[in-house]
């Protein structure tokens, strides 16, 4: 019997075995900032979830994790920072051009592209010229409030729609309370949890209404943890195959309630451009992901 030669395969077998614990035994540690409370928004509470279901998904391949929520109420454009500083690991905004070439996004949509489905929160004496609008042209007449670092102002001003960028984003509804003749763009899932828990339901009253432009939400991770985004992104689809991602999206409560109260389907539709959309997206998908969410009938 060749000794050496066998002896050669049982260490060979021996490194592959230790090498295969290793991996299995790494704990992803997954940091990300979990602003629910501050933001007075119960839906932010649903990426959490989602982050969780994906690593939960992706643990026989990947490992274990260990998932830590930071309640800090940061900007957007802060979010890319301290992912570079390795404050944070992970978080998740509209994609465009920009945002892909500084952080690694995840291209896995997490709203069905529903952050693209916009309410508009109003002032109540707006709302008998609201009812008659039927056109972009006709919402024209009206001024829209963004933050100055999102990505919808943009693709409103590209719509040659106008845009204020003054107001911060804490003192939007009570500006939009006091000043007729502007329009706050909220997505479907945000309008009604936020102006209930921030009391201004009289803003929510326009129910006619519906803009649309194609629009996703990522995770994006530093551009150096390929890593954490293969995970992200196997985690994501196996939800998706399983019918987990679906559960998740349509059984949260919050989504449920806001679909329900929102009778999306009952709305005339306003379909704008975003000249900013990657073509990596895909068009056409995130609009029959919308489509899927338009005509989806609450149980």
């Amino acid at each position: 019997m060749n000794w050496p030669g066998l002896a050669l395969i049982i260490t060979c077998a021996c490194t592959l075995l230790l090498s295969f614990s290793g991996q299995a035994g790494e704990v992803t540690q997954v940091r990300y900032v979990d602003a629910s409370q501050m933001k007075h928004n119960p839906n932010n509470a649903y990426f959490g979830q989602l982050l969780q279901l994906a690593l939960e998904k992706s643990a026989d391949k990947y490992g274990p994790y260990q998932l830590t929520p930071i309640d800090i109420d940061i900007s957007q454009r802060r979010h890319f920072r301290e992912l570079d500083n390795g404050i944070i690991n992970v978080f998740w905004t509209m994609t465009n051009y920009r945002r892909e070439t500084e952080a690694l996004p995840v291209r896995v949509p997490l709203m069905k592209g529903v952050y693209g489905l916009r309410l508009l929160a109003s002032n109540p004496r707006d709302l008998d010229t609201l009812a008659g609008v039927k056109s972009q042209a006709e919402l024209a007449a009206f001024s829209f409030i963004q933050g100055l670092d999102w990505p919808d102002t943009q693709i409103l001003r590209l719509n040659r729609l106008e845009v204020s960028t003054e107001v911060s984003e804490g003192d939007m509804y009570e500006f939009t309370r006091r000043h007729a003749g502007y329009l706050y763009p909220r997505a479907v899932t945000e309008l009604y949890a936020e102006t209930e828990s921030g009391g201004y339901l009289d803003l929510a009253n326009e129910r006619h209404l519906l803009l649309r432009y194609p629009a996703v939400m990522y995770f994006f991770v530093a551009k150096d943890n390929q890593q954490l985004a293969e995970r992200l992104e196997f985690g994501l689809r196996a939800a998706m195959a399983d019918g987990s991602f679906d559960k998740l999206f349509y059984g949260f409560a919050p989504h449920r309630e806001a679909l329900r109260q929102a009778q999306l389907s009952e709305r005339t539709l306003i379909n704008l451009s975003n000249p900013l959309l990657p073509q990596t997206a895909d068009e056409q998908a995130v609009l029959k992901l919308q489509d899927e969410v338009i005509a989806h009938q609450v149980q």
